[in-house]
């Protein structure tokens, strides 16, 4: 019989199960756990790449795809490697130390926060034109700039994952990359303030639109700074604050 593989979309009491484990396993517990729907969606996605990387998986495995010896690792079933064990012991006290002591990367990401939030109510001249001063910043002309807006801001901080001009301008690039784990970039279920993501406007499961998480309001929906988006009731272009199902965007930690 072949190895059932469980990944982004697929849907059944398989998936409720290793919801169920993601949320409780003898290794890890998560801070804000899964709804166990049965749906494997973005934020399954990346608790299936946070837990590998907790297991003490090869940075190369850390794929956001579940087979049977996830499942059997979760539920205590088959005990995972001394070369894992190694992994995880280094991760692991890598967490512990970052929760008492405000790591590089943190500061970034709230440096990164503060620049997007000073940049609330900044507008496209003329309205509905692309024209804002990220684009000139990037050089690309007067193309759609959520994503070149949050790498601006990320660079300002000090990040040394985007780079001008090159990484990222689209959100499908920049899921892939985290997907891999590459350029110092991975998905998170588990968003902070500051983190960005992608979310998918027109429901055809491909994400085309750049965010920040500010917060979780606690229903199911979080504040979000958004570039090339339009205020609220209005028409108006530029960088505005938005509500956004927490489900509905991939999240990604940005480690430099």
């Amino acid at each position: 019989m072949a190895t059932v593989i469980l990944t982004y979309g697929s849907k059944g009491p398989r998936v409720k199960e290793l919801q169920r484990l993601l949320n409780d396993n003898a290794y890890f517990k998560p801070r804000r756990p899964l709804v166990a729907d049965g749906e494997f969606g973005t934020l399954t996605s990346a608790a299936v790449q946070r837990a590998k990387r907790r297991l003490g998986y090869l940075a190369e495995n850390v794929e956001p795809v579940a087979g049977e010896r996830l499942f059997k690792y979760l539920d205590g079933s088959e005990k995972i490697t001394p070369e894992m064990m190694e992994r995880r012991k280094a991760r692991l006290a890598a967490i512990e130390k970052a929760k008492h002591e405000q790591s590089s990367e943190t500061k970034m990401r709230l440096r990164a926060l503060a620049i997007v939030k000073g940049e609330l109510g900044t507008l496209e001249t003329p309205n509905n034109s692309n024209h804002v001063r990220y684009n000139t910043w990037w050089g690309w002309g007067n193309v759609a700039y959520c994503m070149i807006f949050v790498a601006w801001s990320w660079v300002k901080a000090g990040s040394k994952a985007f780079v001008k001009g090159s990484r990222w301008a689209g959100c499908r690039e920049m899921l892939a990359d985290a997907k891999a784990g590459g350029h110092g970039i991975h998905l998170t279920n588990d968003p902070d303030p500051g983190c960005p993501g992608v979310v998918n406007l027109y429901g055809d499961a491909r994400p085309d639109h750049a965010i920040t998480f500010v917060r979780d309001n606690g229903d199911g929906t979080c504040e979000t700074y958004e570039g090339n988006t339009s205020k609220d009731g209005t028409y108006i272009q530029g960088v505005w604050n938005k509500t956004r199902l927490l489900r509905d965007a991939w999240w990604f930690s940005i480690e430099r």
